[in-house]
């Protein structure tokens, strides 16, 4: 008998339906030769049926099979059930992280943990509360695969009893949380910005900058949409959105003494918890206008009485302010800019 391989098998993605008819199945193609490869047009909502890796340091497998050879295997058993399963390799060896510090300075550092995990997904979902979606989930748990039986390791525990007990609903890891939001629908969001003035889904660029964040609380909401009035009566969003639409007002007109801060094509988006200012409409994350707007609202050297210096976030202030011209307003720019895609609604 062959020494189970030291593979760990941890629950992770699923697919389709409860039961599936032969039909189904046969539309599925499951080719032993070839490699069923994770793309972005995936999803963008599908099911985490399992994770494979080594438990040698090194990623070396010694015995048993490779967590490619399971992962393949177990995307061949899937399809032949009706299920179109994929493979998604995280490979760290290659992965350079971006840090950024409290005032906005970025560095590029070398992951040093490699830890090679083969994931296999399944499934294709626009929305998590998708009656097929939550079907699917369903019927994966359940599922005990032939070629999980022999050559990984995997320990039973009372809440996973079998290698998919523990697989769960999760966004397609190849999609930014930009294109995710551009490929799902919300109710609310578009309830929050529909009629909105000067409203960021209105932007015709492919991507802009936020400058500027305010906060309110949140709310969660699925295909029922009944909560969302009562939700918009006497809440902390609503002073958030006014806050950024007087914001964008200022921005594209003309305030400013210096004229620093006039006439900038300037936009507002409100969130579940949050309403965004952001300027510019780019075509690319390399669009050379973006730095312009970096250097007019990024962080600033700032000398202190003491002689000391350091970077303070960039601020507009405005006095005789309001309609009796009696207020007067302080706009703190965001630390750490972020250039993100432009939302559409549905």
């Amino acid at each position: 008998m062959n020494v189970q391989r030291l593979l760990i098998c941890t629950v992770a993605f699923a697919l389709f339906i409860g039961s599936v008819t032969e039909s189904q199945a046969a539309r599925i193609e499951a080719d032993p030769s070839k490699k069923y490869e994770l793309t972005k047009n995936r999803g963008p909502w599908m099911v985490s049926v399992a994770t494979f890796h080594t438990t040698d340091p090194k990623g070396v497998t010694k015995s048993g099979k490779s967590p490619e050879e399971a992962a393949h295997e177990l995307i061949l058993e899937l399809r032949k059930k009706g299920m179109p399963a994929y493979v998604y390799i995280h490979d760290p060896d290659q992965e350079r992280v971006t840090v950024t510090d409290r005032v906005g300075r970025e560095e590029v550092r070398k992951n040093l943990r490699r830890v090679r995990t083969v994931l296999v997904l399944a499934g294709n979902y626009n929305d998590i509360n998708d009656n097929l979606a939550q079907d699917s989930l369903k019927w994966i748990k359940k599922l005990n695969p032939k070629c999980l039986q022999q050559g990984v390791k995997f320990a039973p525990t009372k809440a996973r009893p079998t290698p998919l007990s523990g697989a769960f609903l999760t966004i397609n890891p190849m999609l930014s949380p930009d294109e995710i939001s551009r490929s799902t629908s919300d109710p609310l969001l578009a309830k929050l910005n529909s009629g909105e003035n000067y409203s960021l889904s209105e932007n015709r660029g492919e991507y802009t900058l936020v400058v500027a964040r305010f906060y309110g609380k949140q709310k969660v909401v699925g295909k029922d949409t009944s909560g969302i009035t009562d939700f918009l009566k006497d809440n902390d969003l609503d002073n958030a959105g006014l806050a950024s639409r007087e914001l964008v007002a200022v921005l594209r007109g003309n305030f400013d003494k210096q004229n620093i801060y006039n006439n900038l094509d300037a936009y507002v988006w409100h969130d579940r918890h949050e309403s965004i200012v952001t300027v510019g409409a780019f075509s690319s994350p390399n669009d050379p206008a973006i730095a312009k707007f970096k250097k007019m609202f990024g962080p600033r050297l700032e000398t202190f009485p003491d002689g000391s210096t350091n970077y303070q976030p960039a601020y507009f202030g405005l006095e005789g302010f309001g309609k009796k011209k009696d207020e007067d307003r302080l706009w703190l720019f965001e630390p750490s800019l972020q250039l993100i895609r432009v939302p559409r609604l549905k």
